[in-house]
């Protein structure tokens, strides 16, 4: 017999709860609570309330993205049980009564009626620092759209200031390309210039020692001597340039910084350097990928998670048609779908012999041969099977690994 609980129906600064003893034996009324320590302690002493009757209780509510987790420090403060469901548990129930009526007093017993119908992990502090990847990892991504749009204005700006800059340095981000703009935002700042003096500015922002920079000094005289700038070194254009070079600067050192705080989760875990030893996955993909993955304790089979990530086939069967080699659901983590379609691509760029690679070769050369990214898709599938064996079975990839 499960213990009693209370459901917590959780939104915005508001939320109301119940207690239940069983799924149809309700210990209380559907009580608003603001988000508070005032609301949150009424909660409480309802809890303790059932603890000293029955001996335990369990705390229940949906995951919300934000507006559940000051509820949810609030309890592990305290110490309490909790589950965290997901709001499609709670969501099938409800749709299951003949008239779905939803209200916030009706979704507290639709959450008890999850809870006592099917068995769920208890939130646990091994969650905390999942949870706390995955958030980092979501920055991390906003970070790095940011920085694309920067460099999208930052490119249109530098083609009208310094036309051509990208035939002489083909990647503007790296550190001597970089220094250059950040010292003179216009051509005519630099037409003055001896090579010397160019040269020692050039020693003096990056690593390069004197022969290195002499050449790089003399590349930019010549670019310089026969530019033809877009606008006068009083535009706004150049201003603009200059912002930009320092924003991007910027940005680049917080995404480092953030992947360095990530790093610092996840080095003592055996998944990362589990991870590290497949063919294709470096550190950053290594650390993101923890962080998508999450506990895998939570998945009793790697169908389970194929599925999370929703590159499960789809299926669809209906009379002569058996619904098989269908698209995949895409029901899943899109984040995760994307870290894993980076990983078998790189394996593939590589070309280095292990058991992906030899897959994908096979789902190529096959009588009806796959496109390139339906195999990278299929590649991707049998490569989460075998992070799932990894885990479970505590070895490393091999080169000659079992087949999952």
């Amino acid at each position: 017999m499960k213990s009693p609980c209370i459901a917590v129906d959780v939104s915005k600064g508001k939320s109301y709860y119940q207690g239940f003893i069983e799924i149809d034996k309700p210990a209380s009324r559907a009580t608003p609570m603001m988000h508070d320590l005032e609301g949150f302690k009424s909660m409480y002493q309802l809890g303790q309330v059932l603890k000293q009757t029955y001996g335990d209780v369990i705390y229940v509510f949906e995951s919300t993205g934000i507006y559940h987790k000051a509820l949810e420090t609030f309890l592990m403060n305290q110490e309490e049980k909790c589950i965290i469901l997901n709001p499609l548990e709670a969501s099938k129930i409800r749709k299951t009564d003949l008239r779905s009526t939803k209200t916030d007093a009706r979704d507290c017993k639709s959450i008890a009626k999850a809870y006592f119908m099917k068995d769920y992990r208890l939130h646990n502090q091994k969650d905390e620092l999942y949870g706390n990847l995955q958030r980092m990892n979501n920055h991390y991504n906003f970070l790095v759209q940011q920085l694309r749009e920067m460099k999208v204005h930052f490119r249109n700006v530098l083609d009208i200031v310094y036309p051509r800059f990208d035939e002489m340095y083909q990647d503007p981000y790296t550190d001597i390309a970089m220094s250059i703009l950040k010292r003179y935002a216009h051509p005519d700042e630099l037409k003055g210039r001896r090579v010397e003096t160019m040269m020692k500015y050039i020693m003096k922002d990056t690593i390069y020692r004197e022969n290195r920079s002499m050449d790089e000094a003399k590349r930019l005289k010549t670019y310089i001597e026969n530019v033809s700038s877009g606008c006068r070194s009083n535009s706004s254009e150049v201003s603009i340039l200059k912002t930009m070079v320092s924003k991007i600067s910027e940005q680049m050192v917080e995404i480092e910084l953030c992947l360095d705080d990530m790093r610092n989760l996840v080095i003592d875990l055996p998944m990362y350097h589990q991870l590290m030893s497949i063919p294709g996955v470096g550190d950053n993909l290594a650390i993101r990928l923890i962080g998508e993955l999450g506990d895998l304790d939570r998945f009793d089979k790697s169908e389970q998670l194929v599925a999370y990530a929703g590159i499960d086939p789809r299926v669809y069967q209906s009379g002569q048609m058996t619904g098989e080699h269908l698209h995949i659901t895409k029901k899943g983590n899109k984040r995760l779908r994307t870290l894993l379609f980076l990983a078998v691509s790189s394996n593939v760029r590589i070309g280095k012999t292990n058991s992906i690679l030899d897959f994908y070769n096979k789902k190529r050369q096959q009588t009806n041969p796959l496109v390139y990214k339906a195999a990278l898709i299929a590649c991707a599938n049998k490569l989460l099977r075998i992070i799932y064996g990894m885990y479970k079975s505590g070895l490393k990839y091999r080169i000659s690994n079992l087949v999952f």
